[in-house]
């Protein structure tokens, strides 16, 4: 198995809320920017006023956008931050639920307006990961992936 890979340490911890009406993506790229988060784990919960978020067609290699104009539950966000052309990156999943319980999710894009939002930041220190252009899936990937190989 071939791996370059060296341990992270953990650097600051933020835990922040965002305001009612802002964008829910770009309030976290914001705060990352604001804060030099170059490197770093994001979780967040709360709720939307409405969701935009896409899935990734693997044969068209093109994201397919879905916009929910409906009132949900956040039940999870997870993502990281890293660089992508020298700039940090947030990528960042969500799942969803109605009044009803029905889950939706995807790749969190924005669009995304918040009615609450309670955010958990976890900086790592150490060599930041980059992310490039991946020929075989068109995706900004991480540099160097584990090859079994």
């Amino acid at each position: 198995m071939q791996t370059q890979e060296k341990p992270y340490l953990t650097g600051r911890t933020f835990m922040f809320s965002i305001h009612k009406g802002e964008d829910l993506l770009l309030a976290i790229q914001y705060f990352c920017h604001h804060h030099q988060v170059r490197c770093g784990l994001i979780n967040a919960i709360g709720a939307v006023e409405r969701a935009t978020f896409s899935v990734y067609d693997q044969k068209a290699k093109k994201y397919v956008k879905i916009n929910m104009e409906k009132e949900l539950e956040i039940l999870s966000l997870v993502g990281d931050v890293s660089l992508f052309d020298d700039k940090p990156m947030v990528h960042a999943h969500a799942t969803f639920s109605d009044i009803e319980g029905k889950a939706f999710g995807g790749h969190l894009v924005a669009g995304t307006k918040v009615f609450s939002a309670e955010v958990y930041i976890q900086e790592l220190t150490g060599d930041v990961k980059t992310r490039k252009l991946d020929k075989a899936t068109q995706l900004p990937l991480w540099a160097n992936p584990v090859c079994l190989k």
